[in-house]
């Protein structure tokens, strides 16, 4: 692997930023929809991770030199707006987009992996790797077990 240079790396590092900032938006939607408060406190969960992921990966832009991402750009306009029509339909259909949303993420940051970073960089990339893969795994333990339904709603 060759090593990258300064500015693709900020850009890949803003790339992770702003999916972290679009996975934020479409849990909010889907936390919005979703009837089953203790699917609602794990959903909080994985978007407070999201929030972390935005931080760290923030602080190497700027030790790096770079300008970190401020916000989703527009894939994340796209994406919160999906997840909260889709979610109107109820659990099952906001845990499928939100599936759908963690399949993104966990191939991005997968493919990220690829990529020649810095120690620092790596090891951030791989912790927010392994809390996708916990996040998918979650998602999709609970449409196979129909989870929402063995658990009481909430008012």
């Amino acid at each position: 692997m060759a090593a990258m240079d300064l500015n693709r790396m900020i850009e890949r590092l803003n790339a992770l930023i702003a999916l972290d900032y679009d996975a934020v938006g479409a849990y909010a939607a889907a936390i919005h929809r979703i009837d089953v408060e203790s699917l609602r406190m794990r959903l909080r969960e994985f978007q407070q991770d999201h929030v972390r992921h935005i931080q760290d990966l923030s602080r190497v832009v700027m030790d790096l030199g770079g300008t970190p991402r401020q916000k989703p750009d527009a894939m994340g306009f796209i994406l919160k707006g999906f997840t909260a029509v889709t979610s109107m339909m109820g659990n099952e259909a906001a845990l499928q987009a939100m599936r759908g949303n963690e399949v993104l993420t966990n191939h991005t940051y997968r493919m990220a992996l690829d990529e020649s970073w810095s120690d620092e960089a790596r090891a951030i990339i791989e912790r927010n790797f392994s809390d996708e893969q916990r996040h998918l795994a979650f998602i999709e333990d609970a449409l196979r077990n129909r989870s929402w339904e063995q658990l009481p709603m909430q008012p």
